[in-house]
């Protein structure tokens, strides 16, 4: 398990995450009507739009994590 997330390993889950650690949305997934978050193992999804996922997950924020800075 992850200590600072609360999750195993390899998963990307944005619910449950432990206090104090900030979850920020790519900007890639933007160019998707619905998203499917995993919800804590690999049998488990669940079915949400971009305004859905923000307000569920508490973001952070945007970012845009393909993005190069300063040229490199």
């Amino acid at each position: 398990m992850g200590r600072l997330s609360g999750h195993a390993v390899g998963g990307v889950c944005p619910f449950a995450v432990n206090d104090g650690v900030p979850i920020f949305l790519d900007a890639s997934l933007k160019r998707f009507e619905f998203l499917y978050p995993a919800a804590g193992n690999d049998r488990s999804v669940v079915k949400l739009n971009l305004d859905e996922l923000e307000r569920y997950i508490k973001s952070a924020g945007w970012v845009d994590v393909a993005k190069l800075k300063g040229g490199v």
